[in-house]
């Protein structure tokens, strides 16, 4: 080999090593996690442990949830006890127009709740995990504590909660979320900082009440500084909505496998995960003040996307991970608000 090689040698060389260390649900992809070892334990057969999986807005099915969806099935059995479905609804983000969200909500939170019945008919036995991110999150929230109501510049058709009591509701062994974009703050079943605020809506008595039957079960990743969960936190970071799987997979894997495992014996059970402050704040200032309803006082980061939008709108051709990777990393940050309500 002629020396005059070796630096395209080097630089051939260290862009595979930067390619195969990327990650499917980093902040800002190159890939979503579609892969085919991610795709192998999407299943609609009656297995001991079934997910269902409720993707982010504008992401493609499973979107950032993939990897940690496969690991959690990994962890508790691999794929002859563990399979997944994802939540069938469009998962549009405010980029399509301004009832867009509220309506994607909706059907996301319809869709959840039908598939789990079907599933549970069918298989009686079989324990159920719930999984939501971003838009996802408020999904799935919905499914198991109800949800509608005014989010944004819309309004979300209202669905009641499923019993807990009863299944599917009763069969639901562990369930997760982060950065929800409708979530009330002091609640015992968040993690992070972001617990004392509100998200860019509160959930209304009624739906709260729904989601606390499942406190037991339940994790609710909020950092502060996400604009879209933690509303009124500062300053506003976009990437505290995007960086949750960099910072908590390993804890809910091992968080939602022991509750899997623990086969409704209490004392079994994991405790749940308690982090004391978010990665880029090292101190916490006041509470946000609340409104007559009890809710904080919106904050024009996470409640106005106009200018995000229109950006988004310009370019959008339904693909929102073909823009976020031409644009780049900065850039992707920067419209990140848009992308993932």
């Amino acid at each position: 080999m002629r020396v005059s090689q070796l630096p395209l040698l080097a630089i051939t060389v260290g862009a595979s090593l930067v390619l195969a260390q990327e990650r499917c649900d980093a902040p800002s992809p190159g890939i979503y996690c579609n892969s085919t070892e991610i795709l192998a334990y999407h299943a609609d057969d009656c297995k001991s442990f079934h997910v269902f999986v409720a993707r982010g807005s504008d992401e493609p099915y499973p979107g950032r949830l993939g990897n940690l969806t496969s690991k959690i099935c990994a962890a508790i059995g691999g794929s002859s006890e563990c399979g997944y479905e994802d939540v069938e609804y469009p998962a549009k983000s405010s980029a399509w127009g301004a009832t867009a969200w509220c309506e994607s909500a909706s059907k996301g939170a319809k869709s959840g709740q039908e598939q789990m019945k079907a599933y549970s008919e069918k298989c009686p036995d079989s324990k159920l995990i719930v999984l939501g991110f971003s838009q996802g999150a408020s999904v799935a929230q919905d499914m198991l504590g109800g949800g509608g109501g005014p989010v944004f510049a819309c309004e979300q058709d209202m669905n009641p909660a499923l019993d807990a009591t009863s299944a599917p509701g009763s069969n639901v062994v562990a369930a997760v979320t982060f950065g929800a974009v409708v979530r009330s703050r002091d609640q015992n079943f968040t993690v992070g900082r972001g617990v004392d605020y509100d998200g860019t809506s509160a959930r209304s008595p009624e739906h709260l009440e729904g989601l606390n039957a499942y406190a037991d079960v339940l994790l609710d990743y909020c950092h502060y500084g996400d604009p879209i969960c933690a509303v009124g936190s500062s300053p506003p970071d976009t990437n505290e909505h995007l960086n949750y799987f960099f910072m908590h997979n390993e804890e809910v894997i091992k968080w939602v496998s022991g509750m899997a495992k623990s086969g409704g014996d209490v004392s079994a059970k994991p405790s749940k995960p308690v982090i004391s402050q978010s990665s880029s704040s090292t101190s916490v200032p006041a509470k946000p003040a609340a409104t007559a309803s009890g809710s904080a006082t919106p904050s024009p980061v996470a409640t106005t996307t106009d200018d995000a939008t229109k950006v988004a709108e310009a370019s959008a051709t339904g693909a929102a991970s073909s823009l976020t990777t031409t644009l780049g990393y900065m850039s992707g940050l920067a419209l990140g608000v848009a992308f993932f309500l």
